[in-house]
């Protein structure tokens, strides 16, 4: 009788216990405001979309067109292309990136004895000057790709590395035209103080003009706080110490982890946080998808399947294309949110995405000064839709969230959005 008793105590603790657990999964975020001034117009506003690699180029203009990436990163495999590549490119406005190290190749470990090391031989000369001589300066140049760390791109000595990259920049300076070329470094596989500094320090010390600092950021979530500190650090602190140097534009050259690389929440709090801290530019990154294979053909880094069919990604690139033209100030006051708002001819336009593992209720978006973009129209048409969080799996277009009437007073409307799924971006439409 005891040990029955004992038995349906613990039952009941197991089930009490898993109920505790669901709810906690469940975690609900409440009362997130939102407002949108459409009178307090944002300046120019550089882009955040970028790539990184391709097979065919022409195969992708449909999607070019769409997501007008700024930059475009060019490595693994693309000596065998055609040089018609770059002019292609540039007719859309994007800014190519030579990535010289992968044209030279990697010794696949460290110390490989048979690998021509790029300090010896002429090899890394030719190959330095026959690009230059193609393009001359209509590409960045990319000098040497994750230096540090990592074995199969070279895992160089300090030391080591700074002599290369002089070489190369000593290289491309020396040729008609090369002082005024765009070189950018130290491509770091991820951003690091210490290593920053003592890249800089060197060329400063060396006549090394870095016109562009890169590295790759993967950071993602809450750890995007450490971005804005570091950038903050850099800008303030450790680039003025170094002036020689010349930094110009800080581009991230590679974006996005491989555990968030399908997330369109999760590339929009990334695009604000980089906005925010005035970055020029970024690429996303490539990864291996569920089938093994990487992402760095002609599926623009994964926002297309393999197919050809956009993922929710692509809307999410699309739509924040779509909000660099007037864009207009908002503020927020919940850190995991990230909002662009913007109008054009045809309406306005603000993109909310909820990135946290939250359920969001009752968000409120207070639109303000309507009549910058809709006159004195007293009723508008509203109409809201959904870009779910569902990974690699195609989406064809946005899904239709619903339609509604609003109503201006005194310039203002309120509109409240009950219910806002954990990592899924909303998108709210007002046309005239």
């Amino acid at each position: 009788m005891i040990l029955a008793h004992l038995n349906k105590k613990l039952f009941l603790f197991i089930v009490f216990f898993f109920m505790f657990v669901f709810v906690k999964s469940q975690r609900i975020k409440d009362s997130v405001k939102v407002e949108v001034d459409f009178s307090q117009k944002i300046g120019n506003v550089n882009s955040m979309s970028g790539f990184l690699h391709y097979d065919n180029i022409r195969l992708l203009e449909k999607n070019i067109k769409e997501l007008r990436p700024k930059y475009w990163r060019i490595g693994i495999g693309w000596s065998h292309k055609s040089p018609d590549d770059i002019p292609y490119l540039r007719s859309f406005g994007i800014t190519p990136i030579l990535v010289i190290s992968d044209l030279y190749g990697y010794p696949g470990k460290k110390n490989n004895k048979l690998w021509p090391h790029p300090l010896e031989g002429d090899k890394f000369k030719a190959i330095i000057t026959a690009e230059y001589q193609k393009f001359k300066n209509t590409v960045i140049y990319d000098i040497w790709n994750e230096p540090f760390h990592q074995p199969t791109a070279g895992d160089f000595d300090k030391e080591e590395f700074y002599q290369i990259f002089k070489k190369a920049h000593d290289i491309i300076r020396s040729l008609p035209g090369g002082d005024k070329a765009m070189i950018t470094g130290p491509s770091l596989d991820n951003y690091n103080e210490k290593e920053m500094e003592d890249f800089l320090n060197f060329c400063n010390s060396n006549s090394v003009r870095v016109d562009v600092l890169s590295w790759h950021e993967f950071r993602d979530k809450e750890y995007l706080k450490d971005f804005t500190k570091d950038v903050k650090k850099l800008r303030t602190t450790i680039l003025p110490k170094y002036p020689k140097v010349g930094v110009k534009k800080i581009i991230l050259t590679e974006i996005l982890n491989q555990y968030v690389m399908f997330s369109a929440s999760e590339v929009l709090q990334n695009f604000k946080y980089f906005e925010n801290n005035g970055i020029d530019g970024t690429c996303k990154s490539c990864w291996a998808e569920s089938d093994g294979v990487f992402n760095c053909n002609n599926s623009m880094n994964g926002l297309l399947d393999k197919n050809g069919n956009p993922r929710s990604i692509y809307w999410a690139y699309k739509i924040y294309n779509h909000s660099l033209k007037n864009r207009v100030k908002e503020t927020i006051n919940y850190e995991q949110f990230a909002v662009f708002a913007s109008y054009d001819q045809k309406g306005g336009y603000v993109i909310v995405a909820n990135n946290s593992g939250n359920k969001v209720i009752n968000t409120k978006v207070n639109l303000k000064n309507l009549q910058v973009v809709f006159g004195k129209i007293k009723y508008l048409d509203l109409n809201i839709y959904e870009i779910p969080n569902i990974g690699e799996a195609p989406l064809g277009n946005m899904i239709f969230n619903k339609k509604q009437k609003i109503e201006i007073s005194n310039n203002s409307s309120e509109i409240v959005m009950p219910s806002m799924n954990p990592k899924s971006v909303y998108y709210l439409s007002i046309p005239k």
